[in-house]
């Protein structure tokens, strides 16, 4: 008995090993993926484009998640759940598409490429050390995306994009991604957006995190100017909004940003001031233009409720709208309603929209029900790191939550980040409570409580 014993145990442990060691290299792949996703490092290394090193990563990450996955059978998450409700939705009304070549060809791989950051985060970031190392990633990688073509804008004179203003008889230019990258001006805005959030809150981590909030946010904020985009102003006022609450001095942080907006808006150009006016009807040159996004979601509604129930097929709205719509600013044009609800409905139908919405609400409420700020015997001193990162997530999502009324988003990657990264936090949360005991966590609470607590509400 004791020999087969010890044989068992001698098979188990280079089984959790292997398990470990998978998962150490699951992390760094992943982290590779995400820098050449972000950074779009293929289109600049021509040679990686041609060897889909993407795809292969993909696929690579794919295998080694499935065969880390260990013998466990813990309950499945509602958010998992309602994820492969929506997709197991999405292949259901393939057969009623009206273009379902464009289905399987561009819709699901592109839906792919953005869930798998769901799946790959929850495989391979396991721990809170994981956890910094893949914040820190992402974080440089919004912070090069910002600078790249702000750089560009200052040693060249790039623009990248532009709008028109006075139905089209001037055009005003605007900042947009570098030429390596893909974003317009608005998706530019929403990373400025980011990059911002993830500073400030992550400002008093440690020296280099100041001095980086000190130097980088001028810049960051320089480049979200330039971009012109209204819905990028909104989306900053949503996160000094949220600055306000969480720093609970409402009153200074709202004189704070009254003074930066009288300081800094006569530093822009005239066309540029005229393009945030617009936003509440002052603009005379843009003030149109802010018109045109509710006369083309008439239209594209018009366009939706051709096939409210089965939709036209994921990915397909832009195809739809290029076909189906009849008035308005879009007439003509392929493009995807600047709506993240309206797309889903144009492509899945009001049942593939309900489950979206049931999707986006199970993410949000397990940010928010979420408490990492708690202080007792059973969980120990509140963990500063998690609590920078919860307050970071609850602003962001609240951010993403407004910007989905005026932007596309199906098969983008935000909400199935959100949903991973959401497991995680209650994972380790979980593991840190297991470990934490009564007879401890009360000396620790004497020691450290006061202290953490203090320095929390400071950040």
């Amino acid at each position: 008995m004791g020999t087969q014993a010890i044989s068992r145990t001698s098979e188990v442990m280079p089984q959790a090993e292997q398990r470990q060691q998978g998962s150490r290299l699951g992390l760094y792949g992943y982290l590779a993926f995400v820098i050449s996703w972000f950074l779009h490092v293929p289109q600049r290394i021509p040679v990686l484009g041609v060897l889909r090193v993407d795809l292969l990563l993909v696929a690579f990450l794919a295998w080694l998640s499935w065969s880390n996955r260990g013998s466990s059978r813990s309950p499945v998450p509602t958010i998992e759940r309602r994820l492969w409700l929506l997709l197991g939705f999405a292949v259901l009304m393939i057969p009623f598409a009206e273009w379902p070549g464009s289905v399987v060809k561009w819709g699901f791989p592109n839906l792919i490429k953005a869930v798998v950051f769901y799946y790959f985060t929850v495989a391979f970031v396991r721990s809170e050390a994981d956890l910094k190392k893949f914040v820190w990633t992402f974080m440089g990688c919004e912070i090069f995306r910002v600078l790249e073509p702000l750089y560009l804008h200052l040693t060249s004179g790039y623009w990248g994009s532009g709008a028109s203003e006075l139905g089209g008889r001037e055009f005003l230019a605007r900042l947009s991604g570098s030429p390596s990258d893909v974003i317009n001006p608005n998706g530019l805005a929403y990373v400025c957006c980011t990059a911002f959030l993830f500073l400030y809150f992550f400002r008093q981590s440690g020296r280099k995190q100041l001095l980086a909030f000190l130097l980088l946010s001028p810049a960051v904020l320089y480049a979200l100017a330039l971009t012109g985009s209204r819905s990028g102003a909104i989306g900053l006022a949503v996160i000094l909004v949220g600055i306000a609450v969480k720093s609970r001095r409402v009153v200074a942080m709202t004189a704070l940003v009254t003074v930066v907006a009288v300081v800094t808006f006569p530093l822009l150009s005239p066309d540029m001031q005229d393009r945030y006016l617009s936003i509440i009807g002052r603009g005379t040159k843009n003030e149109a233009t802010a018109g045109e996004r509710y006369a083309g979601l008439e239209a594209q509604w018009a366009v939706a409720r051709r096939r409210l129930l089965t939709g036209y097929g994921l990915g397909a709205s832009s195809e739809a709208n290029f076909h189906y719509t009849t008035s308005g600013p879009y007439v003509g044009l392929t493009l995807p309603a600047h709506n993240l609800y309206m797309e889903a409905v144009e492509e899945l139908g009001i049942f593939g929209l309900v489950i979206v919405i049931a999707f986006m609400v199970a993410v949000i409420s397990s940010f928010f029900r979420a408490n990492w700020r708690s202080n007792s015997q059973s969980t120990g001193p509140p963990d500063l790191f998690m609590g920078r990162l919860l307050d970071t997530m609850q602003v962001w999502l609240v951010m993403a939550l407004v910007e989905s009324f005026a932007s596309y988003g199906l098969s983008n990657y935000e909400w199935y980040l959100f949903a991973g990264l959401s497991i995680v936090m209650q994972r380790i949360r979980s593991e840190q409570n297991s470990n934490v005991t009564p007879a401890v966590a009360p000396a620790a609470l004497a020691r450290r409580g006061g202290r953490a607590g203090a320095q929390d509400r400071v950040g």
